[in-house]
């Protein structure tokens, strides 16, 4: 059911402060300087460092943007992509919750609601139901993708100016992370987009249609100083999603164990190969819609939804595991995915370095990143405060008692709160191997990072 099911009234924000300090220690940016940055012209660092400064990100990243400025190089954000065409995955949850754990790391990060349900604008806003997000439409002109992007289709929207504009993005609890909203419109373009992939040869104008959505973003990425942008696809083989996932430069598949993501994860390995061809004439050229020059790469599948339970009989202290039928898909998964999906990726140069994820990535064999169990207890909370389940409080569901925290014979503590941090660890373990594998990936022919 989506996010807009039920109505509970317009909720006021709220701004964990607590969290800045650690996070964003804007009063230390001030004291970066000329001396520590070991350039001759102060007043130009002074006014990049002001820039940063409003970035809300800590003094080592504001140090690391402005030597690379300084050095001629270019900042750009990193486009990771949550795509499945089958739904009941959990990419809007993955899609929030990986977002927010990489701005609690440092990152400033922006989420992107690509999916018209809109499920991941209501829960990063709080908005309940339809009302609720007219009227964040009506009280914020040109903060949402679809009336950014109305202009370039010529569709009627809250923006009557012919060309793009600054598009101003919506803030969240985390001072790191920001959203792009999602609109129900935004279905009314893929009519266009997808007859521009067909006829763009013989009406060059139609290209700015495939690239339009890219070059949104990355505006945005650049003139907003973002690092990270997650985008959360909606569950289609459509023309928009192939232009949003080949113009990204990464993408993760999200998955739970059943038969349907067996079979999805078959068609991926058909699909994704098919869309690298028929996007390879909009990355040539030189011109302002030309896509990205390289596929995005895969950096593996993440697997949800499962149910865990204790085994043996009277032990208190055996491991936690996935039932047997949720092991047995997530095996046949794996298997389908190492005998095609992976051949037909590495064959298109769509998948990362399986020595780099190994390097990274503890969890499982490549390539899947993690395993996220079914905190289905924890998600009403969730959704209910836009707030992460890794930074649930007690207060938060008004857990008392054994329900909280109890421990068994053996001393080892059960309950609410171990669920909360199991969270934690899995969404640390994951966004850091993420973060570590852009960061180390190079693509082959590209040159190393130098001073001009």
């Amino acid at each position: 059911m989506g996010r807009f099911g039920g109505r509970r009234g317009w909720r006021k924000r709220r701004v964990r402060r607590d969290t800045v300090d650690s996070m964003s220690p804007r009063s230390q940016n001030r004291d970066l300087g000329s001396r520590d940055l070991g350039f001759r012209d102060p007043e130009r660092i002074s006014r990049m460092v002001s820039k940063y400064d409003k970035c809300k990100i800590s003094p080592r990243q504001v140090l690391l943007r402005v030597t690379l400025t300084m050095e001629g190089c270019d900042i750009m954000a990193k486009i990771i992509s949550l795509f499945n065409h089958k739904g009941g995955v959990s990419k809007t949850t993955t899609a929030f919750h990986l977002g927010w754990k990489m701005a609690a790391l440092g990152k400033k990060v922006l989420i992107v609601d690509a999916d018209p349900q809109c499920n991941l604008t209501g829960l990063t806003l709080g908005l309940d139901d339809y009302e609720d997000l007219f009227k964040f439409y009506d009280s914020k002109q040109n903060t949402d993708i679809f009336n950014s992007l109305a202009p370039i289709f010529a569709i009627n929207s809250n923006v009557t100016s012919g060309v793009m504009t600054r598009t101003v993005v919506a803030t969240t609890d985390n001072p790191n992370l920001y959203i792009l909203a999602g609109n129900i419109r935004f279905a009314e373009i893929d009519t266009q987009i997808a007859t521009a992939l067909t006829s763009s040869q013989t009406i060059p104008v139609l290209r700015r249609f495939i690239s339009a959505i890219n070059e949104l973003i990355r505006r945005i990425a650049k003139e907003q100083a973002f690092d990270i942008v997650v985008i959360d696809m909606s569950p289609s083989i459509s023309a928009t999603n192939h232009c949003i996932l080949m113009g990204s430069d990464y993408f993760i598949i999200p998955i739970s164990p059943d038969f349907y993501c067996y079979q999805a994860i078959d068609s991926l390995s058909n699909v994704l190969p098919r869309w690298s061809k028929e996007i390879a004439p909009f990355r040539e050229g030189n011109d302002e819609f030309t896509l990205p020059k390289t596929n995005p790469r895969m950096l593996g599948f993440i697997s949800q939804n499962y149910r865990i339970y204790t085994t043996g009989e009277g032990n208190d202290d055996e491991p936690k595991t996935m039932a047997k039928a949720y092991r047995e898909w997530i095996e046949k998964i794996k298997d389908v995915a190492a005998r095609k999906l992976v051949p037909k990726l590495k064959e298109a140069g769509m998948i990362i370095d399986e020595a780099l994820f190994k390097k990274n990535v503890n969890y499982d064999v490549p390539y899947h990143l993690a395993g996220v169990q079914n905190f289905s207890g924890l998600i009403p909370v969730s959704q209910k405060l836009s707030k992460p389940i890794f930074d649930l409080t007690q207060q938060d569901g008004n857990w008392a008692g054994a329900r909280w925290k109890w421990e068994d014979k053996n001393h080892k503590t059960h309950g609410i709160m171990v669920n909360i941090q199991d969270a934690d660890t899995v969404y640390t373990n994951l966004s850091v191997a993420v973060l570590k594998m852009i960061d180390e990936y190079q693509p082959a022919g590209s040159p190393p990072m130098t001073r001009p």
